[in-house]
């Protein structure tokens, strides 16, 4: 459920970061990555928090400090890409 939640925030932080500024798309592009970025970071940190990355296997809690770097490039790839094609698309939708 964590992934679907996260995805669904990045794709309205990219949306609302592209439909509130549609002149400067690579502007608006860099701005959402990092919003998502700063988002996802803190939303896995709160989920830890709250008990929702516990294995169902195992029953331990999700240990990430060792895989943080790694983390923080796929989800700024991630958010990149998000940022991306959801600007291209409001772009396309709104001419």
């Amino acid at each position: 459920m964590v992934p679907y939640i996260l995805t669904i925030l990045c794709v309205l932080v990219a949306g609302a970061i592209h439909w509130v500024s549609p002149k400067a798309y690579w502007k608006a592009t860099f701005m959402s990555t990092a919003v998502i970025l700063l988002f996802s970071v803190a939303a896995l940190f709160i989920f830890k928090a709250s008990g929702m990355l516990v294995s169902e296997k195992t029953g331990a809690n999700a240990d990430f400090s060792g895989q943080l770097l790694t983390i923080n490039l796929l989800v700024a790839f991630f958010g990149f890409l998000i940022s991306l094609f959801v600007g291209w698309f409001l772009r396309v939708v709104r001419n």
